[in-house]
């Protein structure tokens, strides 16, 4: 066997393993990720009641500071027609039910 060869195989080689060592050097850090102390404490509800559905719009601050699209003084908001949660008034959709807003 030439030079040539053995470094064919030898490349060959590598291009076969490389892919499965990533995945399961990915797949290890993923299960060590799902098994931390914090994972672990937001599953058992230390921080609150897990949602099962979309979290509601009313929970994020719409004003954006100095200036930004909604941060006016005289912000209003518009109530929803379906499930009559205040959205703010450049919204176009219900952050809560999707619906479209008047």
């Amino acid at each position: 066997m030439d030079g040539e060869t053995a470094f064919r195989l030898v490349v060959a080689g590598v291009l076969v393993v490389a892919p499965t060592m990533l995945f399961l050097g990915l797949w290890r850090g993923l299960m060590a990720l799902r098994n931390d102390d914090l994972a672990n404490r937001t599953l058992n509800g230390e921080f609150g009641p897990i949602s099962d559905g979309p979290i509601p719009a009313r929970v994020f601050d719409f004003a954006a500071p100095n200036g930004g699209r909604g941060a006016t003084a005289d912000e209003s908001f518009v109530r929803c027609p379906n499930c009559q949660s205040e959205n703010p008034n450049y919204v176009d959709y219900c952050g809560d039910c999707l619906e479209p807003l008047g």
